[in-house]
């Protein structure tokens, strides 16, 4: 079977754009709807590398995931590392394999964050909500390992040893001695 099928459109060859497609076959007229191609958004590199950490992820910028070569799916490690003095403590962050420990750590999303929650994410929250990366390295890390400065007023003098402190009043707030002679009732989750 033969079909007459005449197709019609105009083209700008300007913007390479073509519109106004229209399909006749066998007398029929059909026509298609057109859409303009997506331009290409191209984001502004920011002008410094920043970790934002929120309640339950760390948030990197596209300098910090630039500067650091993240991607997609890759994992990340915050550890802690004693200052020079060893009386206080500051929180490093890198790749699983810039540790050492391939398949440990949270994996980086599409949208540049890592999941974080726990105690970690409150030991950190004592150092402040927004970090600036900068170069780590000694023998034991020669490369890939980033050291968080914190950019915001906390109080950043305190040590590793004081965070858990806070940890630790917070979870002895959360279970007191009263909760283990209570009951919860499964099935309306009040107590009794």
């Amino acid at each position: 079977m033969i079909k007459g099928i005449i197709v019609t459109f105009d083209f700008d060859t300007e913007t390479e754009l073509v519109s106004n497609v229209q399909c006749n076959v066998d007398g029929v007229e059909k026509k298609k709807r057109t859409t303009k191609p997506k331009a290409k958004v191209e984001e502004e590199m920011a002008a410094e590398p920043l970790i934002t950490r929120e309640e339950t992820k760390l948030v990197f910028n596209n300098r910090a995931v630039a500067d650091m070569e993240l991607a997609y799916e890759d994992r990340i490690i915050i550890k802690w590392e004693k200052s020079k003095d060893k009386k206080t403590m500051f929180p490093i962050i890198g790749t699983d394999i810039a540790f050492g420990e391939e398949g440990a750590g949270n994996k980086v999303t599409k949208t540049n964050t890592v999941g974080f929650k726990g105690k970690q994410n409150v030991v950190l929250q004592e150092l402040g909500a927004v970090f600036t990366i900068d170069p780590y390295v000694t023998d034991k890390y020669p490369d890939g390992v980033w050291k968080l400065i914190s950019t915001t007023n906390a109080t950043s003098s305190k040590t590793l040893e004081d965070a858990i402190k806070v940890v630790e009043k917070v979870e002895a707030d959360i279970i007191t001695e009263k909760d283990e002679d209570m009951e919860i009732n499964p099935l309306l989750f009040t107590l009794l």
